[in-house]
């Protein structure tokens, strides 16, 4: 059976005592891993005992067809269920889990199976998401940006934190899409701020520098100060990462709206400093002299207009069939050029 979303949760917290073959994959290497770990610890009382618990890779299995079922059907020594880690999967492998779901051995045995990427004609996922009651898919996908913001809220809960929705829509957008590498930074900032019950802007500016951030923040940067082959360069960096093409639209957006702010104080009478001091959260000391330039380069009405090309360019990003990296790179770079 192929579990949907909303059958994930449940299924990760409680799996059917009947299933005897789960399938964990997608392009979400991180969150394939953090699932496979979690039903692991919830499928064998240690896993980590080596009476219990038999590891094999796609290679190990690739190479000896009867490998897989051999070690189904091995009594775990002192008793209870065992538990088989296919890890690093491959399509090659179907052959050797089809015997096992045709006549699973009478022990108490499961298999747990992590794999990449799998195409819908993948043979592995046809046997784990067809008709069999013992065998259950389960897909691990990029999180979209209310999810992401959603798993970091609880991460940082979890950390005893909280934080405001600007910070949290901000670290949903500069983190990296792969779950491990994002818990990794959420672990880095708790660290920071441990002993505060809040995560504020500052701390996320101090230590997310080589999460994707600082870089993005510099290509806004560069952008909006006219340097055009800065802001090439950095495009191509950020693209080949691969970042979102959304979020770099997002991120060129929020900087926009605080350029737009500083220009309605400036209308009031104040300077381009004072302006920029007025701002919440507070401007990076080290942003104070390049967005003070910008402010010359850039009128109310342009920054407007540039408003509207980015709110139109991420709608057209979320359209099927958009090439996203063409058109967000367009709008960078005719950024820099012309303001």
């Amino acid at each position: 059976m192929k579990l949907s979303f909303a059958q994930i949760t449940g299924f990760l917290q409680a799996p059917p005592k009947d299933v005897r073959v789960i399938l964990i994959y997608g392009p979400d290497a991180g969150l394939v891993s953090e699932r496979s770990e979690a039903l692991a610890s919830k499928l064998v009382k240690d896993k980590t005992d080596p009476f219990a618990v038999s590891l094999l890779t796609g290679g190990q299995v690739g190479g000896d067809a009867a490998l897989l079922y051999d070690e189904a059907a091995a009594m775990a020594l002192g008793g209870g269920r065992r538990l088989i880690r296919l890890q690093r999967a491959s399509e090659s492998n179907a052959a050797a889990l089809a015997p096992f779901l045709k006549e699973p051995p009478a022990v108490d045995s499961i298999i747990l199976i992590e794999a990449g990427d799998l195409d819908k004609r993948s043979k592995l996922r046809a046997l784990c998401e067809g008709a069999s009651p013992l065998a259950a898919g389960l897909p691990c996908y990029q999180e979209d940006a209310a999810a992401r913001a959603r798993t970091i809220a609880a991460a940082l809960q979890a950390e005893k934190l909280t934080a405001p929705r600007d910070v949290i829509q901000l670290l949903a957008d500069i983190l990296p899409p792969d779950r491990l590498a994002l818990r990794s930074e959420l672990d880095k900032l708790a660290l920071y701020a441990r002993g505060a019950e809040s995560l504020t802007m500052d701390d996320v500016i101090a230590v997310i520098a080589n999460a994707g951030g600082a870089e993005m923040d510099d290509l806004v940067q560069a952008a909006a100060s006219g340097d055009v082959r800065r802001a090439a360069t950095l495009l191509d960096h950020l693209l080949a990462e691969p970042t979102s093409p959304v979020a770099l639209l997002r991120g060129m957006q929020r900087h926009f709206m605080r350029l737009q702010l500083a220009r309605a104080y400036m209308a009031n009478g104040a300077s381009a400093g004072d302006a920029l001091k007025k701002l919440t959260p507070p401007v990076f000391w080290k942003l104070v002299t390049p967005m003070t330039r910008q402010l010359s380069r850039w009128t109310l009405e342009k920054i407007e207009a540039r408003l509207l090309q980015l709110a139109e360019a991420e709608a057209a990003c979320k359209r099927t069939g958009t090439p996203d990296i063409a058109l967000s790179r367009q709008l960078f770079l005719n950024i820099a050029a012309k303001g």
